[in-house]
Parts: structure tokens; sequence; C-alpha cells
């Protein structure tokens, strides 16, 4: 390539370069600026000619800006300016903006001349400045994280939110950190597992389960994360907006929990009312046709089921998936009042040890109805039923023939029954409700043999031995 050639393209690049390049002089004269000066700075480059560099520099004499030329010319090097700094220049208006410079020594004539190559950084900056405020606005956790390593390079706010934990802790950690700690190579896969350049939405792995996070607190919160591949400064980055999704789960649980219930009611209303109805209907006809009045009595304990299975049914469907709020009820108090309205013929009642349960009052109150229904419709008119509080539970025990261990599981499932009386929903209920308050229900043995009917997890008040002879003496005296 030619002397003249080379020359002709240095020209070419001096004058269309999208940077404003000048050259100055040791003693920081401007010899020649491009025509991009102009644009930058808002001079013509004639106009820059001959003039000194700290022209465009602000405030230069107060940040020893010659001290600082005259400096770089003693070792003069090929390197960006200021490294680590805000460089800001001066337009011709008085204003000021910020800057990269590059600075390239050249030998002219036997003299040290730089090549300073500024770029106006304004439009970056802005760039810069949106994005953050967009990242530290949205209302979902924002991370940025490295693409290559899965280093968490940045978060906002709403992240440390979420996880509970300061923008310290998480900067700088793996993205996997943010996950349960036991299925950190499943996060990991799935982290790395995303196509660059697309934008991907997941809330739940192939199989189902919840893509869940872990805060400092040990408990896993479900996540939509929203992210996308991309460059960003440079770096290749995932940015990933994670959204707590707790609410929109608990929904999609009570709305399945509902169309359950729904299922059930259908069921009942289309086999287990068939039978008292065809009881009732049978005995009527026979009444009509013989005129035998004690027909009707049939007709009346086929109608007083059909009435116990459709209030074990509303009941069913009435009661929500959780309940809103919970109260200190007295375990006597509650057990005597549901006893009054159970036909409970020769059975006895006996609380054994008393206390507090804090539950939902009408919830509670079918549990119990249900519970004590049950021992009698299973255990007969003469059983004798036990309650009492413990330290975070409370039983309901009967002396009755029990349940057998490989029937216990599936006695809570709707329609299981041994009485030609019930409505086969009672422990159903029963199982809804301690579901709702978030107790844990097992049915064991008693200790006399019949079925005992647990709920731990529960918040309890049990009272001392003192307390709870008083209040016996105290209900003794008002029944």
């Amino acid at each position: 390539m030619s002397v003249d050639t080379t020359t002709e393209r240095l020209a070419a690049f001096f004058n269309n370069s999208p940077d404003a390049i000048l050259v100055v002089q040791r003693e920081g004269v401007i010899r020649r600026a491009n025509a991009r000066v102009e644009e930058i700075f808002g001079y013509a480059p004639e106009e820059l000619e001959g003039e000194l560099i700290e022209v465009l520099v602000p405030d230069a004499a107060e940040v020893d800006h010659p001290e600082k030329r005259e400096a770089y010319f003693e070792s003069a090097e090929s390197r960006p300016m200021g490294a680590g700094l805000e460089l800001r220049a001066e337009h011709r208006d008085g204003t000021t903006f910020p800057v990269d410079v590059s600075l390239s020594p050249i030998q002219t004539d036997g003299e040290t001349e730089v090549i300073a190559a500024v770029r106006d950084r304004s439009e970056r900056e802005r760039l810069q400045q949106k994005y953050r405020t967009v990242m530290q606005t949205a209302p979902d956790a924002t991370f940025v994280i490295d693409a290559t390593t899965g280093e968490i390079i940045e978060v906002n706010e709403a992240a440390t939110e979420l996880l509970d934990a300061p923008a310290a802790t998480l900067v700088g950690a793996h993205v996997t950190s943010l996950h349960p700690s036991e299925e950190s190579q499943r996060y990991r896969e799935l982290f790395h597992a995303h196509p660059e350049g697309e934008q991907k939405t997941i809330a739940r792995f192939e199989n189902g389960d919840d893509v869940l996070v872990e805060p400092t607190d040990g408990d896993h919160v479900p996540v939509e994360i929203s992210a996308q591949h991309l460059e960003l400064q440079g770096q290749e980055v995932v940015v990933a907006m994670f959204r707590d999704v707790s609410e929109r789960r608990r929904y999609e649980r009570d709305l399945y929990h509902q169309i359950d219930r729904l299922e059930r009611l259908a069921e009942v209303l289309s086999h287990d009312l068939r039978n008292p109805l065809n009881v009732a209907e049978g005995n009527l006809e026979l009444a009509a046709e013989t005129g035998d009045t004690s027909r009707l009595n049939e007709v009346e304990r086929a109608h007083d089921r059909m009435r116990d299975i459709i209030e074990d049914a509303l009941t069913m469907v009435r009661g929500g998936s959780e309940v809103e709020s919970v109260e200190p009820l007295e375990l006597s108090g509650i057990a005597w009042k549901c006893w009054r309205n159970v036909a409970t013929a020769h059975a006895s009642l006996s609380v054994d040890a008393n206390g507090l349960v804090y539950a939902d009052d009408t919830r509670a109150t079918h549990l119990f109805e249900n519970l004590f229904r049950n021992a009698v419709e299973h255990g007969g008119d003469d059983v004798t039923v036990t309650v009492g509080v413990f330290e975070g539970g409370f039983y309901v025990a009967d002396d009755g023939p029990g349940i057998p261990p490989e029937q216990r599981k599936s006695v809570t499932e709707s329609g299981w029954t041994t009485s030609s009386t019930g409505s086969g929903l009672g422990l159903s209920i029963v199982a809804d409700i301690a579901a709702a308050h978030d107790w844990t229900f097992t049915v064991t043995e008693s200790a006399s043999g019949g079925a005992r009917f647990e709920f731990a997890d529960v918040r309890t008040a049990p009272y001392d031995d003192a307390y709870t002879q008083d209040a016996d003496k105290e209900r003794s005296l008002e029944r």
C-alpha cells in the first residue's frame, strides 16, 4: 500500500470519525480538529485550531489540567484518559456533558503530539439513568446476572424485599443461591438453558413443580421468572424479573378445592340422596295403598337422613380452603355447645383437659358437631366421647369400636361410612376444616380401643389442673 493511499485513508478516518478528534501539541495548543467537534462542542474546527485544549475542559485551572497534561507528555502512551473517573467536557454555550477520551501520542517533525478522541456519553448516560430508574422502580424483583458465570451483578429494592436480604449479600452471589439449596443443580441447569437473545417466562418445571426462591427465613416462595439474555454495556447478561405468585397459587388451590367440593356435591345429590328419596317414595306409596300410617315413620326417617345429607353437603361447599381470622375458644365451652346441638341419645361427653384453642368459631363448631355425630353413629347410643387440649393441639376420642388401621387414611374421603344413617361427609368436612386452619389431622386409636381424632400444629393454651377442675365444677352446675 502506497504512502499516499495510507494518508488518504487516515484523512478519511479523521474527517468522518463519529468521535471528535483533536491533535494537541505539548503546550496544549489545538493544532487540528475534525468536523465532528462542531456537533459535539459547538465550535467550528477552525475556531478551535490555535486555542488551548483547556477551553474544552470545565474548570481547567481548578482541576489542574495543564499540570496533568504536562505530566502525560512526560510519559505519553496510548490509553484512556482519566480511567475510572467521570470525565466531563464544556460546550461552547457553557454547559457540560459526560465524555470518554482516548489519548494516543504521535511524532510530527520530531515533536510529540497527542491525538485526543472525544466521545459524547450524554445519550449513553441518559439511557443508563433510564435503565436504573426503570430497574429501581420496577414492581418485580429484578436481577442482572452474568450470562456466563451466573454471578449476580445488580439487584433492585424489590429483590432485597423478596429475598429478605440486603443488596450487598445478593450482589456477587451465584444465581442458584436465590433458590432452595438442596436443588441448586436443578436451578443451575434451568439458568444455563436460557437461549441467547430470547425472552422466556417460567413458573413451573416440566413435571409441574413450582419454581421457588428461598428467602433468608428459609420459607419457600413460588415465583414466575421472566428473563432475557442480552448484551448490556458490552457484557452478556441475563436480566431476570421474579414475581411472587403466592397469592395466585393460593387462589388456584382454592379454586381446585372448590371444584372438588362441587364434584363431591354432585356425587352426593346423584347418589347419596337417591336411597333415602326412594325409601320415602316407596313408603308413601305403600301408606297410600294400604292405609298403614306406620309407614310414615319410615318416610320421616328418610327425610331426616336427607336433611342431614343436605346440611353436610352445604357445610362442605360453603367452607373455603382458608380461614381469615381465629379467636381463642375455650374447649369445654364449644364442646358442650356442640354436644347439645347433636342428637346424642344416651351418649356422654367428658372434658379431660381444658384450655383455649385458637380457631374460627363457626368452622370449629362444624368440626366438633361432625365428630360428635360420627361418634354416635359409629359407636352407638351409649358411647363415651372425650375431648382434651394439649400443647400444640387437641383431640376428640371415643370408646366405640374404633377404626381399623387399614381404613384410617380413607375415612376422610367423601362417602366413607359404616353406618346406614350417615352421610359419609362428616369426616371429609372435618379434614377440610383442619386443612383450612393449617392443622395436621390424624386418625389413631384411643386409650379404650375406640377412635381418636387428633389435631396438631394448633395454637393452644392448656389450662393447669386446678383451673380445669374449677371450670368443670362451674359447668356441671350450669347443666
